[in-house]
């Protein structure tokens, strides 16, 4: 039996885990860039006290206060940034081996990639277009069951 449904739903997965291992990374290397340039922490709170003096609204908000914030959030990105990458490279490496695995097994065994997927969804984020894709494929692997000979008794 062939398992070409459960591949290209692995690649599709696997290509999109590639994607947002580099969309995270690139985030996490742009905000720790800005939480060390002091000119850009001193840029905004020049831009934002020349905001509060045109806005009425926003007088209750310090500006150093709200720098503060944007520094403490961007230093806080990288370990969570960190741990989301190594979620999808764990990822990537389960759904690679769970195709595999479903190339292998051919018309045994398929439940072991079936649910290599199901873990290698779950690293990918419970609801991501990476975890739908190897969702599906790994219901694929569980739901196809190999053709059984019609076999005729006689009595």
């Amino acid at each position: 039996m062939k398992r070409t449904g459960e591949l290209v739903f692995g690649i599709i997965g696997s290509l999109f885990n590639l994607i947002a291992i580099s969309f995270v990374g690139l985030l996490v290397v742009s905000m720790s860039s800005v939480s060390v340039n002091e000119q850009f922490q001193n840029e905004l709170v020049t831009e934002m006290e020349k905001n509060y003096a045109n806005n009425p609204n926003l007088q209750d908000i310090d500006p150093q206060s709200f720098a503060d914030t944007v520094v403490a959030f961007t230093d806080g990105f990288g370990p969570f940034g960190w741990f989301f990458i190594i979620c999808f490279v764990i990822s990537l490496v389960l759904g690679i081996v769970a195709c595999i695995q479903a190339y292998k097994a051919k018309n045994k065994k398929a439940n072991m990639a079936g649910w290599l997927f199901i873990v290698a969804a779950i690293f990918a984020g419970i609801i991501s277009f990476t975890s739908f894709a190897y969702y599906i494929a790994a219901i694929i692997c569980f739901v196809r069951k190999p053709k059984t000979e019609n076999q005729t008794l006689v009595n």
